[in-house]
C-alpha cells in the first residue's frame, strides 16, 4: 500500500496520545500523585502538539496543491523528501496528481488549440455570444460575413439587418427558429443557425452563419426554369390545337386568301367547322383554367388566424371528401384525438386537407389496387401538431418525388398540377409545411406540420 508508513505513523501517535491520557488519569485520581502527573501530562500537550505539526506540514502542501489545481497553476514544486518516509510517501502522491494534472492541462490545451485551428480555417463563420450579448469567439470567416469582432456586442449586427440581435438573443430557441436568412449591406445572402449550450451555469449561443446566395439564386433560377418549361408546356398543348384547327377552317372557306362563294359550301364543311370550333372552346376554357390556377397560386389570401379545432376540422372534410366519386369502395382507418386545437386559418387548412385527401382517393382508384385504404391520423409534438394521410395506393416514383411540389406539374391526364403546389405553398405561408414521408415503402404518405409559434 502506497500509504501505509503514513498510517502507521499516525496510528503509532495516536497510541502515545491514548496510552499518556490514560497514565495521566490514572496518576491524578487513582494515585493522586500530582507531580507524576503533571509531568504525564506535558508530556500528552507535547504528544498532541506533535500530531498537529505532523497534519500542518502536510496541510500546507495539500493547500498549496489545491490552490494551484483551482488556479490551473502545475508549477508548484512539492519536495520530494522531509525526513520522514510517511511524509515522503503523500508528498510522492501528491506529485503525481500534479503531474498528472499537468499532462491533462497540456492535452487539453494542445487540442484546444487544434480545434481553434480548425474553426479558424472552416469555410463557415462561427461565433459565440454570451448572456449579455457579447461575442465571446469568433472565426475570420464570421468577421468577414457579418463585420463583427470579438468583444463587440450583437447589437452591431443591427447594421446587418434590425431584427438580427433579436433572433439570436431569443429565448430557448426551438427548432422552428433556430435558423433564418438574413442579407448583409454587400448583398450577401446569409443564412443564421443558432444552438445553444449551457456552459458553468451560463447561457452560451453558438451561431453558424453561411454565405448561400449563389446556392439560393441556382434554385430560384431552377425553380423559374421548371416553372416556364411548365407554363410554356401547358400553354402550348391548348394553344397549338387552336392555331391548328383555325388553319384548317381557314381552308374550308377561302381561297388564296379570298372567301370562297356561299355555293361551295357544303354540310361536310359545315359539320367539320362545328366539331373544330368545339375542340377550340375546350382548348380556350382549358386555357382559361390553367391562367386561374395560376392567379391563385400567386395570390393567396392573407391568413386570418384564429384557434380552430383541428379534430372537428378534418372530420368535417372527410365528410365532405364522401362525395367524392367511389370514396365509398375505399375503407377509412382514423386516429384523430378529440378536441386538438391549433392556430391557423380555417379555410386555408381545410383547403389543404381537402387536396391532400382528393389525391389519396384518386391514387386509390387508378389502377387496381386491393383493399383500398386511406388512413388519417392526428397527433402532437413539443413543438407541432402533424396530420398525415397515408394510403395504399401506387407508390410516387423516385424520379418524380422532387417534382410533385412543383407548380402545374401533373403526370394525371386531367389534373392541373397546382393542388400539392398549392397546399405547400398555404402551409409554408402559415408557417408550417407538407411533406412527402417515404419511410413506408408499401404507402404513400404525406404529412402537413403545423409549427407552434415560439
Amino acid at each position: 500500500m502506497a500509504y501505509k508508513h503514513f498510517y502507521k505513523a499516525i496510528l503509532f501517535r495516536l497510541a502515545i496520545i491514548i496510552l499518556l491520557a490514560g497514565v495521566t488519569t490514572f496518576l491524578y485520581f487513582v494515585r493522586q500523585n500530582y507531580p507524576l502527573s503533571i509531568v504525564s501530562g506535558l508530556l500528552l500537550t507535547g504528544a498532541a502538539v506533535n500530531i498537529i505539526r505532523y497534519f500542518n506540514r502536510l496541510n500546507k502542501w495539500i493547500s498549496f496543491f489545491l490552490l494551484g489545481i483551482e488556479n490551473e497553476d502545475t508549477t508548484l514544486k512539492i519536495p520530494s523528501k522531509s525526513g520522514n518516509k510517511a511524509i515522503n510517501d503523500v508528498y510522492k502522491g501528491m506529485n503525481r496528481l500534479n503531474e498528472l494534472f499537468r499532462q491533462t492541462k497540456t492535452e487539453i490545451n494542445t487540442r484546444e488549440h487544434y480545434f481553434r485551428l480548425v474553426i479558424n480555417q472552416s469555410s463557415t463563420g462561427l461565433f459565440s455570444v454570451n448572456e449579455k450579448g457579447r461575442v465571446i469567439n469568433i472565426n475570420p470567416v464570421a468577421v468577414k460575413l457579418v463585420n463583427l469582432n470579438e468583444y463587440h456586442h450583437i447589437n452591431t449586427l443591427k447594421a446587418v439587418d434590425a431584427a438580427l440581435p433579436d433572433f439570436i438573443m431569443q429565448s430557448d430557441p426551438n427548432p422552428r427558429r433556430s435558423s433564418a436568412i438574413f442579407e448583409n449591406r454587400y448583398g450577401q445572402k446569409l443564412l443564421f443557425k443558432l444552438s445553444q449550450i449551457i456552459i458553468k451555469n451560463e447561457k452560451i449561443r453558438l451561431i453558424a452563419v453561411s454565405d448561400i446566395t449563389k446556392e439560393l439564386d441556382n434554385r430560384e433560377v431552377d425553380a423559374w426554369i421548371k416553372l416556364a418549361r411548365t407554363l410554356s408546356h401547358e400553354i402550348m398543348n391548348n394553344i397549338a390545337p387552336i392555331a391548328s384547327l383555325s388553319q384548317v377552317i381557314l381552308g374550308y372557306f377561302s381561297r388564296k386568301d379570298k372567301p370562297i362563294a356561299v355555293e361551295e359550301v357544303n354540310p361536310v364543311m359545315i359539320s367539320n367547322t362545328v366539331k373544330g370550333l368545339k375542340v377550340i372552346e375546350e382548348r380556350g376554357l382549358g386555357l382559361m383554367n390553367f391562367v386561374d390556377n395560376y392567379r391563385k397560386f400567386t395570390k393567396l389570401p392573407e391568413p386570418h388566424l384564429k384557434e380552430v379545432n383541428l379534430s372537428a376540422l378534418i372530420e368535417n372534410n372527410l365528410l365532405a371528401a364522401s362525395a367524392f366519386p367511389g370514396f365509398n369502395t375505399i375503407k377509412i382507418k382514423k386516429s384523430i384525438p378529440e378536441n386538438i386545437l391549433f392556430v391557423t386559418d380555417e379555410k386555408l387548412q381545410s383547403q389543404v386537407i381537402t387536396n391532400l385527401l382528393k389525391n389519396a382517393v384518386e391514387a386509390l382508384l387508378t389502377g387496381e389496387t386491393e383493399n383500398p385504404t386511406l388512413i388519417i391520423r392526428l397527433w402532437q409534438t413539443d413543438h407541432s401538431v402533424r396530420i398525415e394521410i397515408t394510403n395504399n395506393g401506387p407508390q410516387i416514383p423516385v424520379e418524380m418525388r422532387e417534382q410533385i411540389f412543383v407548380p402545374f406539374y401533373t403526370t394525371k391526364e386531367n389534373g392541373s398540377g397546382i393542388g400539392l403546389s398549392l397546399s405547400k405553398q398555404i402551409m409554408l405561408t402559415m408557417g408550417g409545411d407538407v411533406l412527402l414521408n417515404t419511410k413506408n415503402k408499401d404507402h404513400t404518405s404525406f404529412m402537413v406540420v403545423l409549427n407552434k409559434a415560439v
